[in-house]
């Protein structure tokens, strides 16, 4: 992600990102150089400070300091660095100093006899031949980095400059269309991953066989709570639309006091770098299906959570899908976290209207305390079998009860109508 300060863009008639030629003869040979600078100091585990040293002499000889000040931070968000030794250097030097006072007055004014009393002690001698300062930042080691191509980086800029300026958006409105209906459901799945605000409509297809939708999705500047975090949710939501074959977005910017309209669509010419979705998989979320299996039988989690209809063009696409093995019935899960008060009371006022839809929902205790949560019981007495509390992602026993409990109520009133009917 790039700072501010490492932004390039214009003003003219709103917000327009400075992109890079990615096929640059001159750019992609700087971009090289930098990269091959981080590869040599991963196998030479240099320090960090000798790698800035290493890369300084490259940054302030570029063309543009900022663009190639920009590169660099999105190399070094590739990079990890670790302490020279995995010891408690603060505890191990306080032990050294220690020693080193207590020695001092028995070697007589002699360097040597002084430095043997210290060396004398347990340890000491392994840790005064490393550096006893390993754990600064600046003598930490480059142990690793993910590598990649000269023309990825100077993608991943151009990607870079605007989910910098979309930390500072209002709401978004998106279009998205593509011939394959997988990748727009792979697009929800981002939008649920990274808990963004979205409302969802189909739209008419401009190219025959495509599938086109509208998007509505908050911006940071539009939420009161939280919104540093929200924001680099958004941007990091950014380059999945970049993978459909047509797109749209729109957004209002307002940065150092000044608002601005930022446009873009598939003619830009970006690519993104995501590739495989399940590598974005958080672990609360990998951990919830290996215990659901485990710890369940008489249900399973689809593999695909399909769109329900929500009515007005709407649509309600469900965080889980969960299949009864007994009789095939689904039932859906929809999860509503801290930021999603709005659309929380859309959802119930549609399940209020629509009764047999098999929605389940499930609410983040961060969105509805234990005040708001009385609220919402008293306002819909008529979802309580739908409704539950969960924290940060909810437990497998939690939801299997809910699910169990809806199914059977769900059952008997339809046993019932079914039986008003022949009578």
């Amino acid at each position: 992600m790039l700072t501010r300060e490492l932004l390039r863009f214009q003003r003219r008639s709103g917000f327009r990102p400075a992109f890079v030629d990615p096929a640059e003869p001159k750019l992609v040979e700087f971009a090289s150089e930098l990269l091959a600078a981080y590869e040599g100091a991963v196998g030479s585990r240099m320090r960090r400070a000798e790698q800035e040293e290493l890369v300084d002499v490259l940054l302030k000889g570029a063309r543009d300091p900022k663009l190639a000040a920009g590169l660099n931070k999105l190399i070094l968000d590739r990079c990890s660095f670790d302490p020279v030794r995995s010891v408690d250097y603060p505890a191990e030097r306080r032990r050294l100093f220690e020693a080193a006072a207590a020695a001092l007055p028995g070697a007589g004014g002699s360097i040597e006899a002084y430095r043997e009393a210290l060396l004398a002690r347990e340890g000491a001698g392994e840790f005064m031949a490393s550096d006893i300062y390993g754990d600064l930042p600046d003598n930490e080691r480059l142990t690793g980095w993910r590598p990649l191509y000269p023309a990825e980086l100077l993608h991943r800029y151009n990607i870079a400059l605007v989910q910098g300026l979309l930390v500072y958006a209002d709401d978004l409105e998106v279009t998205a269309a593509d011939s394959n209906p997988a990748e727009l459901r792979r697009l929800f799945k981002y939008l649920r991953f990274f808990r963004l605000l979205a409302e969802i409509r189909r739209l008419k297809p401009k190219g025959k066989g495509k599938v086109a939708v509208g998007m509505k999705i908050s911006g940071p500047f539009s939420i009161f709570a939280n919104t540093r975090k929200y924001a680099l949710q958004l941007a990091a939501f950014f380059p999945a639309l970049v993978n459909l074959e047509s797109w749209s977005l729109s957004a209002e910017i307002r940065l150092d006091g000044r608002a601005g309209a930022l446009k873009l669509d598939q003619g830009c010419g970006l690519v993104s770098h995501y590739r495989n979705f399940s590598s974005y998989v958080p672990e609360e979320i990998r951990m919830f299906h290996n215990l659901f299996r485990e710890q369940l039988s008489d249900w399973t989690i689809a593999r695909e959570s399909p769109c329900l209809d929500g009515g007005g063009q709407e649509i309600v696409f469900p965080d889980l899908s969960f299949r009864r093995e007994a009789d095939g019935r689904t039932i859906h899960l929809e999860l509503f976290h801290r930021w999603h008060r709005g659309q929380l009371d859309r959802r119930l006022a549609l399940l209020e209207q629509k009764p047999d839809m098999q929605l389940l929902v499930g609410v983040d205790r961060a969105l509805a305390d234990d005040a708001a949560w009385k609220v919402l019981e008293t306002d819909h007495p008529a979802l309580a079998g739908r409704l539950f509390r969960f924290r940060d992602f909810p437990g497998v026993d939690r939801v299997r009860r809910v699910l169990d409990a809806f199914a059977e109520t769900n059952s008997g009133e339809k046993k019932r109508c079914r039986k008003s009917m022949r009578t």
